[in-house]
């Protein structure tokens, strides 16, 4: 009967368990390598993204409080609207309207606040200060709390220009006018603010917002539902024509 040879198997599986077998060596090496390697890449791919996560956040954050702004100036135009809807005809209701800035001066041309109004209107009843815009001077800005914590998270600053007036019973009640809103991050810098609106390009820190408003809002409101609401839009646009002062 016929016997397979085992010698060569048996040689070869003696040399496989010898650990000082070229082989062993090799395998063993090889695997040292590519753990180095491994972590060379995973170390380099992380300190290439991570600067990356960082500025990916801060970006998004910023669009976000600049949305939060967009609202807020949005919501004191519409307030405004709201009480000329109603009617403005007396000197409690002008004094709800923002601030008049005196002079020839367009809304736009208004400078930025220098100081903020020590009240606080939050969306928690507990801590808010109601108040009356008028009692807010066009360099001031009053302070917003947005999520009801009660800690200032934007500063508003509202103001009204070229206003034309109709005199009811010695009141001269505002027809047509220019609005301005800005609307500031609560780190704000008062002594270095402007009035051109940041620009939310990708940041990875605070950008602009130290110094320049979020949002910016310039429209014009009138009362249109009065006897001389047309001709006093008329003057605004055109003050040089006959029957206009």
């Amino acid at each position: 009967m016929y016997k397979p040879n085992l010698f060569p198997l048996r040689r070869f599986l003696t040399a496989s368990k010898d650990p000082t077998h070229p082989g062993r060596h090799s395998d063993r090496g090889l695997t040292l390598i590519e753990g180095l390697v491994a972590i060379l890449v995973v170390s380099a791919v992380t300190t290439a993204i991570t600067p990356m996560i960082f500025l990916s956040v801060a970006t998004r954050i910023q669009n976000r409080r600049a949305e939060q702004a967009i609202q807020l100036a949005h919501g004191q135009i519409d307030e405004v609207r709201v009480l000329l809807e109603r009617g403005v005809g007396d000197e409690e209701e002008i004094a709800q309207l923002p601030r008049l800035v005196e002079g020839d001066i367009t809304a736009r041309e208004v400078g930025p606040p220098d100081s903020e109004f020590n009240r606080l209107l939050s969306t928690n009843f507990d801590c808010s200060q109601p108040f009356e815009l008028g009692s807010v001077s066009e360099d001031q800005a009053f302070r917003v709390d947005v999520n009801g914590d009660c800690e200032t998270d934007f500063f508003v600053q509202t103001f009204r220009t070229r206003e034309i007036t109709a005199n009811r019973s010695g009141v001269d009640v505002p027809i047509v006018f220019q609005m301005g809103v800005r609307v500031y991050y609560r780190n704000a810098e008062f002594d270095r603010l402007e009035t051109e609106e940041a620009s939310l390009v990708m940041t990875s820190g605070e950008g602009q917002q130290t110094t320049r408003p979020l949002a910016t809002l310039y429209t014009v409101m009138s009362q249109g539902d009065t006897g001389i609401s047309l001709q006093s839009y008329q003057c605004f646009v055109d003050p040089s024509q006959e029957g206009c002062n």
